[in-house]
């Protein structure tokens, strides 16, 4: 009889166990609350990334150009040894292509894209989400 009582406590949980486990899951379920609070007061960074990858990618491509030209008064287009690079309006949107293939959304919620030239110098200004202001040197 004694190998049976033997054989039936081997194969589950003591009573110290079975609290030491209930304490745990219990000590969990009480703090969980509260770091779900704290997590849910936190407040998102509000950064333009948009624009901040916009600039990196202009100033990349103006730098790589031999050439640079406005064509249609909405492109502005940079010749470089990747192809034509452009940067065009539409719809809120300032859109990336090379060589007229492509459609790289860079930027959104821009109200106004308005590109001069003047003295050797092109103009780009952007209003909307973001408000800025790009010369180049042709």
């Amino acid at each position: 009889m004694r190998t049976d009582l033997k054989k039936y406590a081997a194969d589950g949980f003591t009573y110290l166990e079975m609290l030491l486990s209930l304490m745990t899951a219990a000590l969990i379920m009480a703090v969980m609350p509260g770091i779900l609070s704290v997590f849910q007061a936190l407040e998102p960074i509000d950064d333009d990334y948009d624009l901040d990858i916009f600039t990196m990618d202009i100033m990349e491509t103006y730098d790589a150009s031999s050439d640079i030209k406005i064509s249609n008064a909405s492109v502005i287009q940079f010749k470089t040894d990747r192809g034509q690079v452009s940067y065009r309006y539409h719809n809120g949107r300032i859109i990336k292509s090379i060589d007229g293939d492509g459609f790289v959304t860079l930027m959104f919620n821009i109200d106004t894209f308005i590109l001069n030239e003047s003295n050797g110098l092109i103009t780009l200004k952007l209003k909307g989400d973001a408000d800025e202001t790009y010369t180049f040197n042709k």
